[in-house]
């Protein structure tokens, strides 16, 4: 295993230092890189289960990048944000982790800075990710002078698990910081390999980083409640935002918000639950995980064959397996089966119901509260990825023939079934409805709950279809242009007219103005416009209050500070 590791680092930071030279050498070594961690990560499950999907989205970003990218800065931040995020994933202390988040972040902002040259959007990254850092220092620190070493080891107290929570929440863009919309920032002005990156892996590095200081922490309801009430809340308007979205990425950038929600939800339910229902919620985590990255992963690539940021205006290049690979992967991160996103949904609810008959009165009103969220939340999911889908694969293609990696995500949401098989806690089967082969997934608390069987619906599947297609024979469907009331301009349904309703009945919410054009407001600089506004007022009020030149005050605040410094020190 060891050796496994140093060859990982060794390749990584070769990828590292070879962008500067070739960037087709480079992203070859970053493909054996991660393959080999893929490779670890089987070995090391069911934690291993970070780097198997971390491997596996590193080798479709680095094999899509070879064939379409030749910019070798560009090579240079995708290789170095990938080796932080290899160094968080494997650290054995606190100096390793940070030094791994530094340098994932760092390589991040300037990958995002250079691509459209423009500082702004990166500083916004910038900013955030520092004050992850600062957060997560000051909980390490905490837990150092808990524990007296910097090794991962059990802590006495939640204090450092509850730091270090809102330094991954930051990074993972949930609420409260979803309303300054950051992530969608970064996202829009990234080129779509590190948006790859950025979406799948480095928000995953939060989910990693609460699991691994929840794992060494005493059990905190409090913190589970509020880590709970917090995931549903973003999953909710994570995917309400992606709804009304009519920008490209903005749209996949929102989505990843409501999947970070969803897994935040879990992580808060692993510390109100214990025995049988404790492991079905890590199960629940880990389709979760795999669900979200995969299918992010090929939808954030496809946005590279996109011409435009308006799903309205944008025409895309596309082929036949590209449309199928990304129809798969909208029905996984969807929640619809047979994908792995149709079990990480089915987990991820069927959790929140058994946590309202187990939990105490009381505190059991918060997984109800919770599950409806999330499930309105997934229905926006669902209107919010088939728009995605519709505009980008369906309509206005411009054929090319380039798009197989995008195939390969598609089919790996199928393949990857069966690695929820092998990682569910509880498997059974039901010889009355035909249902053999221990195919069907289980959930239970102290007795069985629900099930579900993937297999038997990939099996009956295209044998439904099969039947329906002979019964009715080939579709007949007649095109007729649409009604305009009789003008030229050749009216039709646009992305932004497909969400008016949801914008006109949540305008308050959503602060829809009509008989305005909709423009992309950048909220973090208003929020900063307004902070320094109120910075120079006070700072005016003070120096002109306080600090007005008069010895008689100076004298006045010697004594107070005394007076301070010897109440402090008795």
């Amino acid at each position: 295993m060891i050796l496994e590791l140093d060859l990982i680092y060794i390749l990584s930071a070769l990828s590292l230092v070879t962008s500067l030279f070739s960037n087709r050498i480079s992203l070859v070594l970053l493909v054996l890189a991660s393959g080999i961690l893929a490779f670890y990560g089987v070995q090391e499950l069911p934690m291993g289960i970070f780097y198997l999907v971390a491997g596996l989205v590193w080798v479709l970003v680095a094999l899509h990048s070879l064939f379409h990218y030749s910019d070798k800065w560009l090579t240079m931040t995708l290789s170095g944000t990938v080796l932080g995020i290899i160094v968080v994933l494997t650290s054995t202390n606190y100096i390793e982790f940070l030094a791994g988040w530094e340098t994932m972040t760092l390589f991040s902002f300037v990958g995002i800075a250079i691509y459209r040259k423009d500082w702004k959007p990166a500083l916004t990254f910038l900013a955030f990710g520092e004050l992850s850092t600062a957060l997560l220092l000051a909980g390490f620190a905490l837990a150092y002078s808990q524990t007296g070493s910097l090794v991962f080891e059990r802590l006495s107290t939640q204090l450092p698990l509850i730091i270090t929570s809102m330094g991954f929440i930051v990074k993972m863009g949930i609420f409260p910081f979803l309303v300054v919309e950051w992530l969608p920032i970064a996202h829009g002005n990234a080129r779509s390999d590190l948006s790859a990156v950025l979406s799948a892996t480095v928000t995953m590095t939060g989910i990693y980083g609460i699991l691994k200081m929840e794992s060494l922490s005493p059990v905190s309801t409090y913190l589970g409640i509020f880590l709970l009430a917090v995931g549903a809340f973003s999953n909710l308007f994570g995917a309400l935002y992606s709804y009304v979205s009519d920008h490209v990425k903005g749209l996949l950038a929102f989505s990843t918000i409501e999947n970070n929600g969803a897994m935040l939800a879990l992580l808060g339910s692993l510390e109100l639950v214990s025995g049988d229902l404790k492991e079905f919620v890590t199960f629940s985590l880990f389709t979760y995980v795999i669900a979200h990255s995969l299918a992010k992963t090929g939808l954030f690539l496809s946005t590279g064959y996109v011409e435009g940021e308006s799903l309205t205006t944008a025409s895309s290049f596309r082929y036949g397996l590209s449309v199928l690979g990304a129809v798969l992967m909208a029905m996984s991160l969807s929640g619809l089966l047979p994908t792995i996103g149709g079990i990480a949904t089915w987990s991820l609810l069927e959790s929140m119901f058994m946590e309202a008959i187990t939990l105490p009165h009381f505190i059991n009103i918060v997984p109800i509260v919770a599950g409806v969220m999330i499930g309105m939340g997934e229905g926006f999911a669902t209107g919010s990825l088939a728009k995605f889908v519709s505009y980008t694969q369906l309509t206005k293609p411009i054929k090319d023939k380039q798009g197989l990696i995008l195939a390969v995500s598609g089919i790996l949401v199928l393949v990857t079934v069966g690695l929820a098989y092998l990682l569910s806690p509880f498997r059974t089967e039901v010889s009355q409805l035909g249902v053999g082969l221990n195919s069907l997934i289980s959930s239970q608390y102290q007795r069985s709950f629900g099930g579900i069987d993937p297999l038997y619906i990939l099996v009956s599947w295209p044998i439904i279809a099969l039947i329906v297609y002979l019964s009715l024979g080939k579709r007949k469907i007649r095109v007729v242009d649409p009604w305009d009331n009789g003008s030229a301009q050749g009216f039709r349904y646009t992305s932004f007219g497909m969400a008016n309703n949801v914008r006109l009945m949540l305008r308050a919410l959503l602060r829809t103005k009509t008989g305005s054009l909709e423009t992309s407001a950048d909220i973090f600089w208003q929020a900063m416009l307004v902070l320094i506004r109120w910075y120079l007022k006070f700072s005016r009020t003070f120096s002109r209050s306080f600090m007005n030149g008069s010895l008689r005050w100076y004298m006045v605040y010697m004594i107070i500070a005394i007076v301070v410094i010897m109440v402090i020190t008795l």
